[in-house]
């Protein structure tokens, strides 16, 4: 018998393809500019809500707030950013005072407790009375730097 050769196998390609056209492309837009007395308003319901959420989550959540409406506006205006990374650096010191008063307390088997948790306290008061403070000076469209934080947000 005669053996017959196998023939090569031809792969084709699909043919590659179109380019697409520049219309189809996805456009990135930059965010609108607002305007100076929405930035205000915004700036200023940064400080207030962080504040609110504060009184009625007992510190927890108080952080979100700021976080949220800092990351959804800021790149519409530099009043806006400002306002937003002041208070997210003063709710972030708050949670970290909170953090270490407990360490401290707990480490010192309670006794710690003694001075760490009425400092907590006033840090947790000036924490809410600052945040109404540069609140209001977001208002009149100030760059309030809040004191007495740890710049984690630059």
């Amino acid at each position: 018998m005669s053996e017959i050769p196998e023939s090569p196998q031809i792969t084709q390609n699909p043919p590659p393809a179109p380019a697409p056209h520049p219309t189809d492309l996805p456009v990135k837009l930059a965010p609108a500019p607002m305007y100076e007395s929405e930035a205000r308003t915004i700036s200023m319901w940064i400080h207030f809500a962080a504040a609110i959420a504060a009184i009625l989550s007992g510190g927890m959540l108080s952080f979100l707030v700021p976080l949220i409406m800092w990351l959804i506006y800021r790149d519409r205006s530099a009043l806006v950013d400002w306002h937003g990374k002041q208070n997210l650096n003063l709710q972030l010191t708050t949670i970290l005072v909170g953090v270490a008063a407990v360490a401290i307390g707990l480490l010192t088997f309670f006794v710690g407790f003694i001075i760490t948790l009425p400092l907590l306290i006033a840090y947790g008061i000036y924490s809410v009375v600052i945040s109404f403070v540069a609140g209001a000076a977001a208002q009149r469209g100030e760059y309030y730097n809040v004191p007495l934080v740890i710049r984690f947000v630059k």
